[in-house]
């Protein structure tokens, strides 16, 4: 193809020259020659008929990453299932994702995010060195590097779709929501932190970058500033799925408002590993939880936010960052959790556990079993020992119309531990909480959904309390079986190649009709 201004040459030379002479001057053939001579214009002209099939697929594929969230690390996200989903080929969806992100020779460092803040016309992200130290000090990915890779696509495609890279062209007071001020004081907080800035309006002071010693990098080209945010998030131990989760939540707002510290997403209405979603969770007693009892918990937080799958090595010493506790502790819990059979140590370390269908079917036959009794035990009961389930039944009432499938499976799950506690049956409590730890465990490594049930799960509580208020356990008992026989085929049913074995179901419950 001929460039606008080879044509003009060409042309130019025909005043001078014969047709033939510039034919076999330039390589032009006369006819293109005679063409151009009768143009007005020798620029380009759009061509017609279908775009070009790579960049129709980099806007199919950038949208669909941009709001996967944490889940790009999952196999719904890998680039066949994409190339599944829209019907182009795996070879362009793979060039597509590798557009967004790094080679994976390039993952690993030291560094930790700590901050990621938005508001045009400034965006800005926080990192720090961890020290290295112990077997899994600083110096490289805390998780696998894929997941990283990944998840950087995900962050660059959320720009990207988020229309950050318009902003210079935007009018100067444009949806300026957040003052520019506030945004240079999370700078000037930070320590030795260091911080990547995209400015496109020129908005950061020449005095702050040049008292910074080198720790912030200011960048007016959104294309500049993208290599360098990849190379930035390349280099660090993980990238929390929380992250992920805030702005692909925000990315038809423009990202505007968004701030984000420390693996905690401030305006999400869910963070992922702070205390207040630990007290959001605690459906243990406060006064009786031990460090155990907190860390399942936290690992369930965990396994979500940095997409942990079955087989993978749970990582210490970030469980105890984000936990904030001291690492002995996490150690002796993580041993304590490999002996109770919630996490698997058969390898080194502990790891989370490989999920069957027999391992689905045994633990909700057992769950099914002991709800039973404590059903049948809690009917005999005044009615004073209600109370607490009552409370409880609000709380699944309450987060149900949020559709948060978090909230749901919380709520749910503290309803039905305060059902075993009203029972007045101390083994039986203690089981079933045990049970419950386990079931939660597999609940984060499938990443259920709760929320499209949320209906029927406030339906079933309901039920089953109204039957209790009545003293009668045989109405109570049958929702119960039947709430149960709902869950257990919902996450057989995510084990996906095996389908639910409704023979050996039947046999494991058959006894308990």
């Amino acid at each position: 193809m001929y460039s606008p201004e080879f044509r003009r040459e060409a042309v130019a030379a025909l005043k001078t020259s014969t047709l033939a002479e510039v034919a076999a001057n330039t390589g032009a053939s006369p006819s293109s020659l005679r063409r151009w001579v009768g143009r007005s214009d020798l620029a380009d002209r759009p061509r017609s008929g279908r775009p070009p099939i790579q960049d129709t697929a980099d806007q199919v594929v950038e949208a669909l990453v941009a709001t996967a969230g944490a889940r790009i690390s999952g196999k719904d996200y890998s680039t066949r299932a994409l190339a599944e989903a829209t019907g182009l080929s795996q070879s362009i969806v793979s060039r597509s994702v590798r557009g967004l992100t790094v080679p994976l020779t390039d993952v690993g460092g030291g560094r930790e995010l700590s901050l990621v803040a938005a508001g045009f016309p400034l965006l800005i992200l926080g990192a720090r060195t961890e020290d290295a130290g112990g077997e899994d000090g600083g110096g490289g990915p805390a998780v696998p590097p894929r997941r990283i890779q990944r998840r950087i696509a995900g962050i660059a495609a959320a720009l990207r779709s988020a229309g950050v890279g318009r902003w210079a062209q935007r009018f100067d007071s444009e949806h300026r929501q957040v003052p520019t001020d506030n945004l240079l004081e999370l700078i000037a907080a930070g320590g030795s932190d260091r911080f990547l800035v995209f400015d496109p309006l020129g908005e950061v002071p020449v005095e702050v970058v040049a008292e910074s010693d080198s720790r912030v990098e200011v960048h007016r080209d959104f294309a500049e500033f993208l290599e360098a945010l990849k190379d930035l998030l390349a280099g660090c131990q993980d990238i929390p799925g929380s992250l992920l989760d805030l702005l692909s939540a925000r990315v038809r707002n423009g990202l505007e408002g968004v701030l984000w510290r420390d693996s905690v997403g401030v305006d999400a209405s869910r963070s992922s590993m702070s205390s207040d979603s630990m007290e959001i969770s605690s459906w243990l007693p406060k006064e009786t939880r031990s460090i155990t009892e907190h860390l399942a918990i936290a690992l369930r937080e965990e396994i979500i936010d940095s997409a942990y799958e079955p087989g993978d090595r749970i990582n210490p010493r970030l469980l105890s960052r984000r936990m904030r506790v001291p690492r002995a502790s996490v150690d002796a819990a993580l041993r304590r959790m490999v002996d109770d059979k919630l996490l698997d140590g058969s390898r080194g370390g502990a790891r989370i556990p490989l999920i069957t269908t027999g391992d689905v079917l045994d633990l909700y036959a057992a769950r099914m079993a002991i709800g039973e009794v404590v059903l049948r035990s809690l009917s005999l009961r005044p009615q004073r020992y209600l109370v607490p389930v009552q409370l409880a039944l609000r709380q699944v009432e309450a987060s149900a119309p949020t559709r948060s499938g978090i909230d749901v499976e919380d709520a749910d799950l503290h309803y039905q531990q305060e059902l075993a506690r009203a029972s007045g049956l101390r083994e039986s409590a203690r089981v079933f909480e045990a049970v419950t730890l386990r079931l939660r465990l597999f609940i984060s490594v499938l990443q259920l959904d709760y929320s499209p049930a949320s209906d029927r799960i406030v339906s079933d509580d309901r039920a089953m309390f109204a039957a209790l208020s009545r003293g009668d356990a045989k109405t109570a008992i049958e929702v119960w079986r039947g709430k149960v026989d709902n869950a257990v085929r919902h996450m057989a049913g995510l084990l996906g190649r095996r389908r639910f074995d409704q023979e050996l179901w039947t046999q494991l419950t058959r006894s308990l009709a």
